[in-house]
């Protein structure tokens, strides 16, 4: 009798308990598949951040000639800036003996020394150098390609004179600068050739992805310190300033022309 009553118990438990059970299962399978279609959703609209839109970096440029030029180029993504620092020859540098002229460093022991010592005296050193002659940077940009440029906040005096506004062809720029710059200083020679090269820039947005491509073309013609990777990353920088609508190309002065003390 009480072995019939034990089982009728178990049976009627059993009863009562292998629903629950079916159902927290069931509970359990919805949260999962609930949580597997959420990750998926997650997965599909996740917005994907182009690297090249956190780029920033610096570029040390420099035109060989008997007398060498130099601009600093400094690339902002997040901030959608290109600056153009255009750097005197006569430019100070702290140097292990001294001082030393940014020329003569360039002069003496390539771009790749002068890159180091103007790092040493601005206090953050260009990520990488580029150094190329007047027509070779003019063989980066498309034939037929032209500027105009306000000289009126270049000069360095008042002469009525010389407030027009020139129009300057990339393949013949290094006559033209050069016309333009007589008499000045290094000082100004330097601010002339960062606003024009700014203008290039600006005038010329649709040109800017092919930049990196057209220089690593003429590697040949070049001293640089970029490696293939560099150069990648370059053409995709380039590439997504092509794209920003309201990118600002500006110009600005070193941090200082002389040896701090």
């Amino acid at each position: 009798m009480r072995i019939r009553l034990f089982f009728s118990a178990l049976a009627l438990t059993l009863l009562l308990l292998l629903p629950m059970v079916g159902l927290v299962e069931y509970f359990a399978m919805q949260r999962q598949m609930q949580e597997r279609v959420r990750r998926a959703n997650a997965a599909g609209t996740a917005v994907q951040v182009d690297p090249a839109s956190r780029y920033m970096g610096s570029l040390l440029l420099a035109v060989q000639k008997e007398e060498p030029e130099f601009i600093l180029l400094r690339m902002d993504a997040p901030a959608a800036t290109l600056t153009l620092c255009g750097l005197p020859g006569n430019m100070q540098l702290a140097a292990p003996s001294g001082t030393t002229t940014l020329a003569a460093a360039y002069l003496a022991a390539g771009p790749a020394r002068a890159a180091q010592l103007l790092g040493d005296t601005l206090g953050t050193a260009p990520q990488h150098y580029l150094a190329a002659t007047p027509s070779c940077y003019a063989s980066f940009w498309e034939q037929g390609t032209t500027v105009r440029l306000d000289m009126a906040a270049l000069q360095e005096d008042t002469d009525p004179h010389q407030n027009f506004v020139a129009e300057i062809e990339a393949a013949t720029a290094e006559t033209a600068l050069r016309d333009l710059g007589a008499g000045q200083t290094d000082a100004g020679a330097a601010r002339l050739l960062a606003a024009y090269t700014a203008a290039l820039f600006r005038q010329n947005p649709q040109q800017l992805a092919a930049l990196p491509g057209q220089a690593r073309q003429a590697s040949a013609r070049i001293l640089t310190d970029l490696q293939a990777q560099d150069w990648n990353t370059l053409e995709s920088v380039f590439n997504y300033f092509s794209t920003v609508p309201a990118l600002v190309v500006e110009t600005a002065l070193p941090s200082f022309t002389s040896r701090p003390e």
